[in-house]
């Protein structure tokens, strides 16, 4: 099937979904479009603190207003890629190192550091040791909006990329207890939203959570996930208003 043939299925089916979209990347023609789709999409003014405030944990909405001036930078890579004719994407699941975000879920990612030449190569670099992956085979379709998280007293740049072909990865066994992967349309699936409880350091609380298998993405994470699956939904309202 051809992109037009797609497109003209789309415009039949009064049941259109956008999920299929994100399934029609899995022919090379699909994911050309789709990176081009997203890459206009994001140098467009982002959706931003509204849709990343959906996912924010109630008792740290007055934090996340102060950030403090010695604030520490930091990157994570959202990777995108094609798997059995899907749109997936990857999360790690941290070691318990007793650190603020031990067991956590997260997109691979991590600390500025001097030696890189910008927020884009630290992303690309923690992705690399964290998870093992050839970042040659990465192409930047570019940035989400920039997240303070004060229980760290970070900045997080979010970086969107997409690989070539499927990435093997290969688990920093000092960082990382599991690799996630992750079916796009799942994320975007408004049943895999809800409320859950998750365990702080022994404190149990309920907070916003995307639900992933038997894991639950939910803080940061979450958040910038939320501001993610809204620029699919505009983009997939550019596909609409064209068809």
């Amino acid at each position: 099937m051809g992109l037009l043939l797609f497109i003209q299925t789309l415009k039949r089916d009064k049941y259109n979904d956008f999920r299929k979209l994100y399934y029609f990347c899995g022919m090379q023609e699909g994911q050309n479009y789709i990176k081009e789709l997203l890459r206009n999409e994001l140098l467009k003014p982002l959706p931003g603190f509204d849709y990343q405030r959906i996912m924010l944990p109630k008792s740290r909405l007055n934090d996340i207003a102060k950030i403090p001036k010695d604030v520490k930078k930091g990157a994570v890579l959202i990777l995108l890629y094609k798997e059995l004719e899907r749109l997936m994407t990857a999360f790690i699941e941290r070691t318990d190192d007793g650190g603020v975000h031990s067991r956590q879920i997260s997109f691979p990612g991590g600390k500025y550091e001097k030696s890189d030449k910008d927020l884009f190569q630290t992303a690309l670099r923690e992705a690399k040791e964290e998870v093992g992956i050839e970042i040659s085979q990465v192409t930047i379709l570019g940035n989400l909006s920039t997240l303070y998280i004060p229980v760290s007293n970070f900045t997080v740049f979010p970086i969107i990329g997409y690989y070539t072909g499927i990435p093997t990865f290969v688990p920093n066994p000092l960082e990382v207890a599991d690799i996630i992967t992750v079916p796009v349309a799942d994320l975007i699936d408004e049943n895999n939203r809800g409320i859950g409880t998750v365990d702080v350091r022994g404190t149990q609380f309920e907070v916003p959570v995307f639900k992933a298998g038997k894991y639950q993405i939910w803080g940061a994470t979450a958040m910038i996930l939320s501001e993610f699956v809204q620029v699919l939904k505009n983009a997939n309202g550019v596909i609409k208003s064209k068809i």
